[in-house]
């Protein structure tokens, strides 16, 4: 793979930024909204688990300290009573993935990255940059989660991208309400 010049991936950041910072100014207006950071990995495949990004960190997902304050999704968590159930309980993405058939954390069986199998900690990874800088931790309506999906599923996009955007829709209609969104 060729190496960029540190100018040109600086241009191609700022542009990326900037494209960013667009789609959340026409968004901003419009009420609460979600920005969905999508990634994938290929460095710890032990786990094989989708993991989603709040800004909490593993070591707290692990203790069971599940703070808004320091999450990427505050807004989100000011609207609904319980953050616990909204993070990896029964109002959670993770367990709407898990009914498609995903092992995913945090989830209600896999609230926390420690319940991995063969007793080892599970990898898990809170969210980097886009997640803090765009998410609704210094204010605003626009929550973000980054999204962490194994090899096996990016193999397989086809068959399993369906059943993903099906999750995430559920979860957007059910906690992200626009006129034109049909909450049912």
């Amino acid at each position: 793979t060729p190496r960029r010049s540190p100018a040109i991936s600086s241009g191609i950041n700022a542009e990326y930024g900037g494209k960013i910072q667009q789609v959340h100014d026409a968004l901003a207006h419009q009420g609460p909204a979600v920005h969905f950071d999508i990634h994938g990995y290929t460095s710890h495949n032990a786990d094989n688990w989708t993991e989603l990004g709040y800004n909490i960190r593993r070591e707290d997902l692990n203790a069971g300290i599940l703070d808004p304050a320091v999450s990427s999704i505050q807004a989100l968590a000011e609207r609904v009573d319980n953050f616990t159930s909204l993070v990896s309980g029964e109002e959670s993405l993770g367990k709407l993935f898990q009914e498609e058939g995903f092992r995913t954390v945090p989830s209600p069986t896999y609230n926390r990255p420690a319940d991995a199998e063969e007793g080892r900690p599970g990898k898990y990874f809170r969210g980097g940059y886009i997640t803090r800088k765009w998410g609704s931790l210094e204010g605003g309506q626009i929550d973000c989660v980054q999204i962490e999906f194994p090899q096996w599923i990016r193999d397989d996009s086809d068959y399993y991208g369906p059943k993903l955007g099906r999750a995430m829709a559920k979860w957007v209609m059910r906690h992200y309400p626009k006129p034109y969104v049909n909450n049912q």
